[in-house]
């Protein structure tokens, strides 16, 4: 064949994925005697044109609805591009897709290089552009995706992309599939600015994509990505021969794998909201892909229900802020956003419509209690109510997570309203140094050490059989428990167990009890975690007061004697008291508090937890017996047996 604009590897990119690929009965009759007469430039031109001009796909009613932001559009036009939390403006604007900014900055992350070649830059480029018309806009794109496209080779057959430098992971290629490669060549086949050979060379890259990214099948949330950008393409471009096909491969894989993925109690098992949402939004869009092509037989039956479950599972966990609590990698995920690709296709369930509209319309779960348990997963929510004011606590009994873990059982985060009191945060970006490793290790969190150690597991990533972390819920108190007994430190030795109990006494205060035992017979050093978003903690005898930026302090009572607390906050070596952020924060100091109890063999930590409002009175607690405790806050009085938690409950 003969482009003449065109080099020998465009040409035969052309050959290979649009003029052989295209099935000639879906296009007009001219484009197959163009293609007879080996008249390829007008085949292409007459492609195209028919491209430029049909109908827009269902998939993109919403289009001018959709959110974006100028000002990263107008940047990314000149080159300037941000990934994860980073940015950098590519000299003359000319964007080099296989460089990596994080090599000259001291904290090395991979992840920018690969993550630059999603392109969500280019969904803020063609909604800007769909508002504006400025053809800039369309003329950078232009230039972008024919760079991309002729400057970056798929792979051999064999292999997956997953090196560095590399733009065609398979993860990334699922994401251009079904996100942003779609957005910009829906908005921008319409610009007159776009050339008629970029718009060619995408579309037989889309579909080398697409075969590419299901030849190289990989696992867990990424295999879930995958097949849904496969998906996605057969049902925007049903002209290919092959489309079909990818929609019936792509939608049994994935509908087999949903039931892989999930546990009995429908949470992903990669036990991180960020990841069970990315479950949720691949089947959420193929699902939806496939209402609106009527390709709903390609489907397993029972895939709408399953997808109902999912979506149910990942609501039992929403904080009274509607985001979720970050437990492993975690970003922080916005429950309005969410819900609002899942409602439209289960317009029965109210609760779902609760979520979308953040509490004012709809209904919240059904229950005689707010406070929820997923004994696969592993996570106990306790709320006062499913109000927008309500407390909440998360509390991690689970295993590790079949990715992305943190050594943080029995870790736990506390909310007042849209609140955190007492933080989880989600363990930072992908990067190598320090920081990442502090984030992601018991430091990090808000468990105990034992000798200065964290808990260092391997296994169990999931765990044989539902939890039984004996919870109990009611009208006035929630209660459960959980048990770390695997290894301590690098060295994985077990010097001690460490239980975890916790009374939420409704709707005023958590009262948590760690009760530490040593198992080689040796006195040992236990030190209770506590991490505050803050750099104003206020210490005296008994008492952790953080000063938060909010409406709320956490305010902590420490009722155990022989303790001794440290304020840590900023400190390199070893790394301590810092928020880790990942999307909505950056990296900043915080305050690690650190509770001791110095060489004992067995010890309890007992430890109340009030969510206080600024200018309210401080909570008193007066020990009345060895068993009973007097605790006064917010206008009530509590007589409480604090030695036994599950005496209180018990007793109801």
């Amino acid at each position: 064949m003969n482009i003449s604009a065109l080099d020998i590897a465009s040409q035969e990119k052309l050959d290979k994925y649009l003029f052989k690929a295209l099935d000639p009965a879906a296009m007009p009759a001219e484009y197959a005697s163009a293609l007879n007469g080996n008249d390829f430039r007008r085949a292409m031109q007459i492609a195209v044109d028919y491209f430029r001009k049909r109908p827009s796909p269902a998939f993109f009613d919403d289009l001018k609805e959709r959110p974006y932001d100028k000002e990263t559009a107008v940047r990314a036009a000149k080159g300037d591009i941000t990934v994860v939390n980073l940015s950098y403006a590519f000299p003359g604007g000319e964007i080099d897709y296989l460089y990596d900014p994080t090599k000259s900055t001291g904290i090395y992350n991979p992840e920018w290089q690969w993550q630059i070649n999603r392109m969500y830059f280019w969904n803020d480029m063609a909604l800007a552009y769909l508002r504006d018309r400025d053809e800039k806009l369309a003329a950078a794109f232009d230039r972008q995706a024919y760079k991309w496209v002729t400057t970056l080779p798929c792979p051999a057959a064999d292999w997956n992309g997953r090196a560095f430098p590399s733009a065609w992971r398979t993860i990334e290629t699922g994401i251009r599939l079904m996100n942003s490669w779609q957005t910009a060549f829906e908005v921008f086949r319409k610009s007159p600015s776009v050339r008629t050979e970029t718009l060619a060379l995408m579309l037989a890259s889309m579909h080398e994509q697409a075969l590419h990214a299901l030849a190289n099948r990989t696992r867990k949330n990424w295999l879930m990505i995958e097949l849904s950008g496969v998906h996605t393409f057969g049902v925007l471009f049903p002209e290919f021969k092959i489309s079909s096909e990818m929609r019936k491969q792509s939608a049994f894989h994935l509908g087999t794998e949903l039931k892989n993925q999930l546990l009995p109690d429908n949470m992903h098992y990669e036990l991180s909201p960020d990841y069970h949402w990315v479950i949720l939004n691949c089947c959420v869009t193929i699902y939806a892909n496939a209402m609106k092509s009527d390709s709903l037989a390609d489907l397993p039956a029972d895939f709408g229900i399953s997808l109902e479950k999912t979506a149910e599972a990942f609501l039992q966990l929403t904080t009274p802020g509607f985001t979720q609590p970050r437990t492993n990698d975690c970003y922080t995920i916005n429950a309005p956003e969410v819900f609002k690709k899942i409602y439209p296709l289960f317009p029965h369930r109210k609760d779902f419509l609760w979520a979308v509209k953040a509490g004012k319309e709809g209904e919240p779960p059904a229950g005689s209690s707010a406070s929820r348990f997923l004994p696969w997963g592993g996570f106990v929510a306790m709320r006062s109510s499913w109000k927008q004011d309500a407390a909440y606590l998360c509390f991690d009994v689970g295993a590790l997570g079949m990715g992305h873990m943190h050594q943080d059982k029995l870790n736990i985060n506390i909310y007042k309203g849209k609140e955190e009191l007492l933080f989880d945060d989600g363990g930072g970006n992908y990067e190598n140094s320090p920081y990442r490793h502090y984030a992601i290790s018991a430091a990090g969190h808000n468990t105990v050490l034992v000798d200065g150690a964290g808990q260092f597991r391997q296994e169990p990533k999931i765990t044989s059989q539902a939890i039984d972390a004996q919870f109990f819920t009611g009208s006035k108190f929630d209660y459960a428990c959980g048990v770390y007994d695997d290894t301590f430190g690098e060295n994985c030795l077990k010097p001690a167990t460490h239980k975890r109990e916790i009374l939420f006494v409704k709707p005023d205060f958590f009262a948590v009890a760690d009760t530490l035992q040593s198992v080689d017979g040796n006195l040992h050093d236990y030190t209770m975690l506590m991490q505050l978003e803050t750099l104003q903690v206020k210490t005296a005898p008994g008492i952790v007061h953080g000063v938060l930026d909010g409406e709320y302090d956490l305010y902590a009572l420490l009722l155990s004697d022989d303790i001794s607390v440290v304020v840590e906050s900023g400190k390199s070596d070893p790394v301590s008291g810092w928020y880790v952020g990942r999307n909505d924060k950056i990296r900043k100091a915080a305050s690690t508090v650190k509770v001791t109890a110095k060489q004992q063999k067995d010890f309890k930590f007992l430890t109340l937890f009030f969510p206080l409002k600024k200018g309210d009175a401080f909570p008193q607690a007066k020990k009345i017996s060895q068993q009973k405790w007097e605790i006064r806050f917010n206008g009530s009085v509590y007589l409480l047996d604090l030695s036994d938690l599950t005496a209180n409950f018990k007793s109801l």
